[in-house]
């Protein structure tokens, strides 16, 4: 079917990534698409936004060099992965606030992810504990890479389990629980997390590098996956809330009504719901047959995540693009110099709901403080925003695949799009981009 054909079109409901791909995939297949985004920037929990009259995101992202469904739909709207990131081997330095900044308190920094050099570092950075016991370590840490998790559990229990002493959980596998994850060792799931290290760590350097956005994340693939899909003659309404969604089967060229807070109403064909878990839940029919439908998307949960923007009167430049941080009020230390924002820095913390609830104010003054205690050099910084994604991804506990809701919906020709359906990942945008392909082709294969 063309796109300038008068049939009715898919309407994707969200302009996030998740679905920026389904309606690209749509458009390049030929069909007519209707993208409806209730915000009036597109690119949903990973997107750009102005601060201090400089261009900054809704959030930092860090991907791997393993997302490769990521990459893969960057370059297909026109961008370069090897210009619009800062790559960096993997490898992590953790700093404590202790003042000394040429001293972190942990370091892991294989010459490759592959064992025996992974081993090697792991063996390196455990200083103080005996040899028998960093040999355990070892290979506690080599099941963790290469045997199954058989039956789901906690990651700080399976841990355990695997010999990892307290300081490597505390200094390593916690903070990066956290940065993969956004759910803490004691109730995230073994099984997801060992599915991303693997992911990363078992097919070599280039899977494993750390990409660090060298541009806002708008510029990375929302502006210019809408810039497309105009050019594929798609409908595009950006700041349209859709408050309700009915079903006619009398009209099979168009069965969807979709009712927005103006009182305007949309037909379409076929419907992809690229919202969140909640925001879905509202929009589909309390009838006998949903159960599975609605169970699975009240199961999914949610944690937060905030990002604090700090900026210095001096650029700071000449700091590594990723720093972890320890016993602190954020996780990871990312500058913006590599995105062209030379005098800011950006912390994330996630599971801020964990964290004593602060004003906006209070929180990017508490991070400064802290900041400054770890890095004396960097002095006190002009100004400070926090942002926080309340809602930022599901909660990857143990047993989550199970519970997902299907991307089918009762509803024939209605499918759900999302980071939270795509099994063995937590909400990453890799995961938002493979559920967005899933879905664009569950309706190619149902509409052939």
């Amino acid at each position: 079917m063309a796109s300038g054909s008068s049939a009715a079109p898919v309407a994707v409901v969200g302009a996030g990534w998740a679905g920026l791909t389904a309606a690209l995939a749509l458009a390049r297949a030929g069909q007519p698409v209707h993208l409806i985004e209730a915000g009036r920037t597109a690119g949903g929990r990973a997107r750009s936004l102005e601060l201090d009259n400089t261009a900054l995101d809704n959030g930092q992202h860090v991907l791997v060099g393993a997302c490769q469904q990521t990459l893969q739909q960057i370059r297909a709207v026109g961008i370069d992965p090897a210009a619009a990131f800062h790559a960096v081997p993997f490898g992590l330095r953790m700093f404590d606030p202790r003042g000394q900044t040429q001293a972190p308190a942990f370091v892991l920094e294989p010459r490759s992810p592959r064992m025996p050099a992974l081993a090697s570092a792991l063996y390196r950075s455990l200083p103080g504990h005996s040899p028998a016991m960093r040999l355990r370590a070892l290979i506690g840490a080599a099941a963790i890479l290469h045997r199954p998790v058989r039956h789901d559990l906690p990651v700080l229990d399976w841990l355990r389990q695997r010999h990892q002493p307290e300081a490597l959980v505390q200094r390593l596998w916690d903070p990066l629980c956290l940065a993969v994850m956004n759910t803490p060792t004691r109730l995230a799931s073994a099984r997801i997390f060992q599915n991303v290290l693997r992911l990363a760590l078992n097919h070599g350097p280039q899977a494993a590098r750390l990409l660090i956005p060298a541009c806002p994340l708008g510029e990375l693939f929302p502006q210019p996956a809408l810039r497309e899909l105009r050019q594929h003659d798609a409908r595009v309404e950006l700041g349209r809330r859709i408050t309700a969604i009915e079903r006619d089967a009398t009209h099979p060229e168009a069965p969807y009504r979709l009712h927005d807070r103006q009182g305007r109403t949309s037909t379409a064909r076929a419907l992809i719901l690229a919202i969140p878990p909640t925001a879905t839940a509202s929009l589909l029919p309390s009838e006998p047959g949903w159960d599975t439908t609605h169970h699975g998307l009240a199961a999914m949960g949610a944690r937060s995540i905030c990002t604090v923007y700090l900026r210095y009167p001096h650029p700071v430049a000449d700091r590594p693009a990723l720093q972890g941080l320890l016993d602190q009020h954020g996780q990871w230390l990312i500058p913006r110099h590599v995105a062209g924002a030379p005098h800011w820095l950006a912390i994330v913390i996630s599971t801020a709901e964990d964290l004593e609830p602060l004003t906006a104010d209070a929180r990017w003054r508490t991070v400064a403080r802290s900041l400054e205690r770890t890095f004396p050099e960097l002095g006190k910084p002009e100004t400070g925003h926090s942002v926080c994604e309340r809602r930022a991804t599901v909660d990857a506990r143990v047993d989550l695949d199970h519970q997902r809701p299907p991307a089918r919906t009762p509803w024939p020709g209605c499918y759900l799009a999302g980071d939270y359906l795509t099994h063995a990942l937590p909400s990453t945008l890799e995961a938002a981009v493979q559920s967005g392909l899933e879905s664009a082709h569950l309706f190619l294969e149902d509409h052939p």
